[in-house]
């Protein structure tokens, strides 16, 4: 158990490292912890539209109809010799 517990601890160890002071290529080799303190969310674009996330949809969607091929039986109707 004792080996589990080591290996939680060095993955926590690698896990903060990784995402506080290791720099990455992804975010112009700034650390996660700086990147995030130059980050400004942009509540303004959420807030415009009052009745949801997203605009109304263009279009309608379409209607859906169950239909049978020519040669399947409806619901409760059989064909030929039923054993």
């Amino acid at each position: 158990m004792a080996f589990h517990a080591h290996g939680k601890h060095r993955y926590r160890l690698w896990r903060a490292d990784c995402n506080t002071a290791r720099p990455h290529s992804q975010i112009a080799w700034q650390t996660p912890a700086k990147f995030a303190s130059t980050f400004n969310p942009r509540r303004s674009l959420a807030l415009r539209y009052a009745k949801g996330s997203a605009p109304a949809p263009v279009a309608s969607p379409a209607q859906q109809r169950t239909t049978h091929a020519g040669n399947e039986p409806k619901t409760g109707e059989t064909r030929g010799d039923v054993i």
